[in-house]
């Protein structure tokens, strides 16, 4: 299957923080679930991808060359989108992009109608008509300035723009966290649609991750700035059990890693990991598949205890 999106080896320093060497591809047709906790890179990424934090240095490559003389991380990578360099079709790239921040991009002090007009003409295909009809069904105000719209309103604008002009791969950071239940589901059933005829992809950042079992293909996981993990979602559950049962089990399993338990007066769980996603008859007897937000929970527990030991 071809590739609609491919993320080459990115490193991109913002301030103190460094994301650093992530890479994947997708393919048309699919949804991509960014998961981690917070600080971990995920709204960096999506802002690197949409083209807001640059892959170059103005100053050129001297600058770069110095700071990789001092030891710095220097930005690095590139992003292909149809096989539109981010660097070298910067136009191309961005044609066929479209994305809802969490931070609105737009103009404040211009009425979401306004807004439209003013960065529609960035894009040939800008279908003002669309933008406007699609405000109105998302209940979006026409004539007030951001400003003084609700954050889910502000959100709802930014759907209704990303889907006015003809984009392909579509980046959709933290948007369901200020959508009303209502349209939130109405939010979900516009993703299925959009990636349904298999010629266009979302890449969703969220830390609800419970959206992700019914919504990711596939997941890319990111840890402190670093990848952890990129595959189908099917595929990482698979690599992990919740344990409950004799401990003298897991001391002798030598299948699968403990990745940390919880335990009370009556009952003990144990997350347990394996690569490929082999454990014993035994074990698999005395367990069950957990869901994301389970093994977030105990990985993100994991690596606070590793911090502090």
């Amino acid at each position: 299957m071809s590739v609609l999106m491919q993320c080459d080896h990115i490193t991109k320093r913002v301030g103190n923080f460094i994301l650093q060497d992530v890479h994947f591809e997708l393919e048309p047709g699919y949804i991509l679930g960014v998961i981690g906790s917070n600080g971990a890179g995920k709204t960096t990424l999506a802002r690197v991808l949409l083209g807001s934090y640059k892959l170059y240095d103005h100053a050129g490559d001297y600058t770069i060359r110095t700071r990789e003389a001092e030891g710095m991380a220097a930005n690095k990578g590139d992003v292909f989108i149809d096989g539109y360099s981010m660097k070298r079709n910067t136009g191309q790239y961005k044609a066929e992009l479209a994305g809802i921040l969490n931070e609105n991009p737009f103009a404040m002090k211009l009425s979401a109608y306004k807004n439209g007009i003013l960065y529609g003409s960035y894009y040939e295909a800008f279908d003002r008509d669309a933008y406007r009809q699609l405000l109105e069904q998302y209940e979006v105000p026409l004539t007030l300035p951001l400003e003084k719209l609700s954050k889910g309103e502000q959100i709802r604008m930014q759907l209704a723009f990303a889907l006015s002009h003809r984009a392909t791969v579509y980046i959709f950071d933290e948007p369901a966290g200020n959508l009303d239940v209502r349209f939130r589901e109405m939010f979900y059933e516009i993703m299925r649609d959009l990636v349904r005829e298999g010629d266009k992809s979302i890449i969703y950042v969220t830390h609800l991750v419970e959206e992700l079992e019914t919504l990711a293909d596939y997941v890319l996981w990111l840890d402190q700035g670093r990848q952890k993990g990129f595959g189908t979602l099917e595929g990482l559950l698979e690599e992990y059990r919740l344990y409950s049962g004799p401990e003298e089990l897991l001391a002798k399993d030598r299948s699968c890693q403990v990745i940390g338990e919880r335990r009370n007066a009556v009952h003990m769980e144990t997350l347990v990991w394996s690569r490929d996603g082999r454990f014993s008859e035994e074990l698999r007897a005395r367990s069950r598949r957990p869901e994301l937000k389970e093994i977030m929970y105990y990985e993100e527990e994991r690596r606070r205890r590793d911090m502090h030991e």
